[in-house]
């Protein structure tokens, strides 16, 4: 048996894998009843097994992949003439639970059958062994991609929500830049007017208050915690007129970048004597 853990400072809260390896098992080599903490996918490359689960059980082959979800309890258990080869591979995440339901499993249908490469893809991963999490990463989403299919975009990408979410991943990823709500529609390929409608009935305020009040917020960390110039901090969150920084960063917060430094100075003084 190979067994191998993913370790990164990294790590994304969406998916991520926690660890993935490979075993052929002896003649009747059975595992649990016990109860995982994150998702596990078990790949079955030749042999065949069972798999019992909420009082179910399943009859395991070759070509096919079952899912134990967290906090469940399973028994799997290979067969006694031809016991199975399975690669498998852990992960979490806050999408987790949405991406699986996409692939067509649930808390009633723990198995699947592959038509998409899952086994070739998760394969490549289990070859890897030891490496470092960025090249695991750069396996792990074909990984993802066999899995779904493309069903995950096809069903999301034209809904509000989607199109907000992405905005705003696209603001912060650029937010030491001058950005436009064109440029974000561009970026989205949908109408600009389309974008502010929704990002407004969603968010409750307009994407460029929302542009303006992430970049005053970054400008607050800057200030906070480095010796930048105004300037500077101007700068970095995509100013280079420093006088129209302070004019929006006294609109934004009722005083001027350097009375904030300066409050915040006067502040972590008297922390320090409490």
């Amino acid at each position: 048996m190979k067994l191998y853990y993913a370790k990164s400072p990294l790590i994304s809260s969406d998916i991520y894998p926690m660890q993935y390896g490979e075993q052929q098992c002896d003649n009747g080599y059975s595992f649990g009843p016990a109860v995982r903490n994150f998702y596990l996918i078990h790949y079955i490359y030749s042999g065949q097994g069972e798999l019992h689960i909420n009082n179910k059980a399943y009859k395991v082959h070759a070509g096919q992949f079952f899912l134990i979800y967290p906090k469940q309890t399973a028994f799997y258990k290979a067969d006694d003439n031809e016991p199975w080869l399975y690669r498998w591979i852990e992960f979490d995440g806050s999408f987790s639970e949405k991406l699986m339901t996409v692939t067509g499993f649930s808390h009633e249908n723990h198995v699947i059958n592959d038509d998409n490469g899952v086994g070739n893809a998760l394969k490549n991963i289990i070859d890897l062994g030891w490496t470092d999490f960025e090249t695991i990463m750069s396996h792990f989403w074909p990984f993802i991609a066999a899995l779904t299919k493309g069903k995950l975009l096809k069903k999301d990408e034209n809904t509000a929500e989607t199109y907000v979410s992405y905005a705003k991943k696209y603001i912060r990823s650029n937010v030491h830049k001058r950005i436009s709500v064109s440029e974000i529609a561009h970026f989205l390929n949908i109408d600009r007017s389309h974008l502010a409608r929704i990002f407004k009935r969603i968010c409750g305020i307009s994407t460029q208050q929302f542009i303006i009040s992430l970049k005053m917020e970054m400008a607050t960390q800057s200030l906070k915690k480095s010796s930048m110039t105004i300037k500077e901090v101007a700068n970095s969150v995509g100013y280079d007129n420093q006088m129209e920084f302070s004019k929006l960063f006294k609109k934004h917060f009722n005083m001027t970048p350097t009375q904030w430094r300066e409050q915040d100075i006067f502040q972590q003084s008297i922390n320090n004597y409490e």
